[in-house]
């Protein structure tokens, strides 16, 4: 039994419908720490709209948002309380997987016992589905074990893992930065909050501060994407690709002014980085049987 372990926020989850989707040959249940500490939050529809609610696969502990790591220990509890098995899949609700993690999870009772995590990639999309700034290594499934938990108050850790990472040429799709300046913004803020460093822009100032610099820092780091996207996602990307057309090429025509010929050359080295990174992994033998329908 594999379990998928999510937060959700005060916030609706535009692509949690979509995030739910994806994982319905993945995992076998979904534990969920909300923070809107109310069963009637913005994402209760969503969740009770989904396939593991509707068969019973479904748990939520309802709690004030505390940090990350506080939030990842409840749903880590939630798996132990239930017995939910050897194996989690560390999700957001922002984020869709592709078909093939379903064929991995359903592998990863093959692994050596000394195999802890596994790694995937994730393409971080921006401003746009056509638009993205980097591809990077990020945890996908760990063992559960007694000694785990998490730490960290933001960008939170795993501690007391017993064993190493494989990481496996598997890539899948994060939503978060397609979303406006306003949406940026405020989960700026609330990594600040938790004592991450950087600069961040108070609400009432975002209409004078404007796309191009406040995201002046990404536009020089911005790739063409010219894949797919996943089929989970085709409905949502169809609305938001006609409500948000004008800051969807805006944001195209921003980089573009951002990238002259030395740049879209360093980015040249940088995409094929990307790609070499993640593919080489095909050439280790435990992650190409991982990733092997049987």
């Amino acid at each position: 039994m594999i379990a998928a372990h999510l937060i959700v926020g005060r916030n609706e989850e535009s692509f949690l419908p979509a995030l739910l989707r994806s994982l319905e040959n993945v995992a076998d249940y979904v534990v969920v720490n909300d923070n809107s500490e109310d069963p009637g939050g913005p994402n209760a529809g969503a969740l009770a709209a989904s396939s593991f609610a509707r068969r019973g696969a479904l748990s939520i502990d309802y709690a004030p948002f505390v940090d990350f790591a506080t939030a990842r220990n409840r749903t880590l509890n939630l798996h132990r309380e239930h017995g939910l098995g050897d194996w989690a899949a560390f999700v957001d609700a922002d984020e869709v997987h592709r078909p093939i993690a379903a064929t991995i999870a359903r592998n990863l009772a093959t692994l050596p016992s000394d195999i802890a995590i596994v790694d995937g990639y994730t393409r971080h999309y921006f401003q746009s589905f056509r638009l993205y700034t980097s591809i990077e290594r990020r945890m996908s499934f760990f063992r559960v074990t007694p000694q785990l938990y998490w730490t960290g108050r933001v960008h939170e850790r795993l501690a007391g893992v017993a064993g190493r990472h494989l990481a496996i040429p598997y890539v899948y799709d994060h939503y978060g930065a397609v979303f406006s300046l306003h949406r940026q913004a405020a989960k700026g803020r609330q990594y600040s909050s938790l004592g991450q460093a950087g600069p961040i822009v108070a609400e009432k100032d975002e209409a004078t501060v404007g796309e191009v610099d406040y995201f002046r820092a990404q536009w020089p780091l911005v790739l063409h994407y010219y894949g797919d996207h996943p089929q989970a996602v085709t409905e949502l990307r169809a609305v938001l690709e006609h409500t948000e057309r004008e800051r969807y090429l805006r944001s195209e025509r921003i980089a573009a002014e951002f990238q002259p010929p030395h740049v879209r050359a360093a980015n040249f080295i940088r995409r094929a980085n990307f790609e070499y990174r993640w593919r080489g992994r095909a050439l280790d033998p435990r992650a190409w049987r991982l990733m092997r329908a049987h």
